[in-house]
């Protein structure tokens, strides 16, 4: 009587939980739906704007345009497959599902910032290159990795990554650079006041 009671509890309990499977599955198929096609459409936009070839001469390793297109058809994937873990009532899942969908946000404010100084970077290298400054080529090439240390200082706190490190790195090269060109500069304009001063002191003893 009692193992037929518990075959019969367990029997409602499967039968109760069945709507809950149907929709779990109906928000998977929705969900690898719509991520597929706003997936194609972010793809899309990101190809006709030709960010890529302003961005980069060229072509780089991984397309911003896939790379795009997998950012949101993921989000959209896993935002569906959360509400179908929150169906059948899966609480851990859901919780480490939450905290992907949280973090798709900082990640993409990182592609951002980086990308934004990595133009910045190649902009001001292509400048200098196209300018008439003496030693143009290492100049050029050590603003552009400069500017790319500089925006991964900035970004990578986006996504939690601490960077205190890179920045005592960043300051001891600073010091290391400019301390020798400040010295240069004193000692130029040293020897070019020692010249104004005799020239002054020699019209004053004409006088």
């Amino acid at each position: 009587m009692d193992e037929s009671l518990i075959l019969h509890n367990l029997y409602n309990s499967f039968v109760s939980y069945i709507p809950n499977i149907i929709g779990f599955f109906i928000l998977l198929f929705l969900g690898w739906g719509i991520g597929k096609i706003l997936g194609r459409v972010a793809e899309e936009i990101i190809k006709r704007s030709k960010i890529e070839s302003a961005l980069f001469k060229k072509k780089p390793i991984v397309s911003l345009a896939s790379l795009a297109s997998i950012i949101v058809s993921w989000s959209i994937y896993l935002l569906f497959i959360k509400a179908g873990v929150d169906v059948l009532g899966i609480k851990a899942i859901s919780d480490i599902l939450s905290s992907l969908l949280a973090f798709i946000p900082k990640f993409v404010a990182f592609l951002i910032v980086f990308f934004v100084g990595y133009f910045i970077s190649e902009y001001l290298r292509v400048s200098i290159e196209k300018s008439e400054i003496e030693y143009k080529g290492i100049i050029a090439k050590i603003v552009f990795w400069l500017g790319i240390y500089v925006s991964a200082i900035i970004a990578l706190p986006l996504v939690g990554i601490d960077v205190f490190i890179l920045q005592l790195l960043l300051i001891i090269v600073i010091i290391i650079i400019l301390l020798p060109i400040s010295v240069g500069i004193s000692l130029a304009i040293r020897d070019e006041l020692k010249k104004e001063i005799k020239k002054y002191l020699k019209k004053l003893s004409k006088i």
